[in-house]
């Protein structure tokens, strides 16, 4: 029984933060109609910045800001980069998500040759106290985690129900074309799109590597949890993210527990093709899920 309740709470913990890089991805898609491929590198790109700074003796928070910086732009060019083409030519959305798998690539070997190939954990920016749950100990780090998470999603809510640019990014969701007409500026907020995917990208990226082994090559994994958690709950349903991500979480951590390390890295993508299979639109999307030209 204790070993079944530390697996659902490192489970749930780390569903917490699979929720955040499921949010970047449901909020591009539901801004711009792209599907981020590369949203698991951003949260990496930013885990490894703040890891390698770190271990050559920075600060916590110098660091993170300034991995906020390189996000932030990094951020801002890719989302000109894909928008402004896409509006001038019309270019068909499907070409603009190939090349976020492109844009993975890059990023991935970028991280590679500048900020290297050794594997890192990030030190707790919290306490090196933890939870102990007889034999078995849980770090705060995994509680900072659901905090962060909550209060996240409680910012993304009043942002996206309360804020002009907000209520324009779900006027775009709902139907671009009908927005555009209505004098929404669709491009601009469509950087503004990439930009908070890229900030969510970031505190995914510093509370994760808290738990996770930090590496250039485990964008891909991230990826696949993402989407996995942002399919779940269904792409047009940012919300239904947290819903998907405690899942996978649960899923994976019981999986790791119970059978072995094989078996958690094949929660993921079996979790994708059931839901492609099962139920396409997701468990809290109630509309249709369709590629668009922005």
């Amino acid at each position: 029984m204790t070993e079944l309740l530390y697996f659902t709470i490192i489970g749930l913990c780390i569903g917490c933060g699979y929720a955040l890089v499921a949010l970047g991805i449901s909020t591009l898609f539901n801004g711009t109609g792209v599907l981020n491929f590369a949203q698991g590198d951003i949260v990496m790109l930013a885990a490894l910045f703040v890891a390698v700074r770190t271990t050559a003796g920075g600060g916590y928070l110098s660091g993170f800001l300034e991995a906020v910086a390189v996000v932030l732009v990094a951020s801002v060019l890719l989302g000109l980069l894909f928008v402004r083409p896409a509006m001038a030519r019309r270019r068909d959305i499907d070409l603009i998500i190939v090349g976020t798998i492109g844009v993975s690539t890059v990023l991935a070997n970028l991280a590679n040759n500048v900020l290297g190939s050794e594997t890192y954990r990030l030190a707790s920016p919290v306490t090196a106290q933890a939870v102990r749950l007889e034999s078995f100990s849980i770090s705060f780090d995994y509680f900072a985690i659901l905090l962060a998470a909550g209060l996240l999603m409680a910012a993304f809510f009043v942002f996206y129900r309360k804020t002009d640019i907000g209520l324009q990014m779900r006027a775009m969701s709902a139907d671009v074309d009908a927005a555009r007409l209505s004098g929404v500026q669709v491009a601009r907020l469509t950087v503004v799109g990439w930009v908070f995917a890229g900030i969510v990208g970031v505190f995914a990226g510093v509370l994760l590597g808290t738990v996770l082994l930090v590496s250039a090559s485990m964008g891909v994994a991230l990826t696949i949890s993402g989407f996995a958690a942002a399919m779940i709950g269904g792409l047009r349903h940012p919300y239904g993210a947290v819903v998907g991500g405690v899942i996978i979480g649960l899923a994976e951590n019981y999986a790791a527990g119970y059978l072995n390390t094989a078996a958690r890295q094949a929660i993921a993508p079996l979790i994708i093709m059931a839901v492609l299979l099962v139920l396409p639109q997701g468990i809290l999307a109630g509309r249709g899920v369709k590629a668009r030209v922005v």
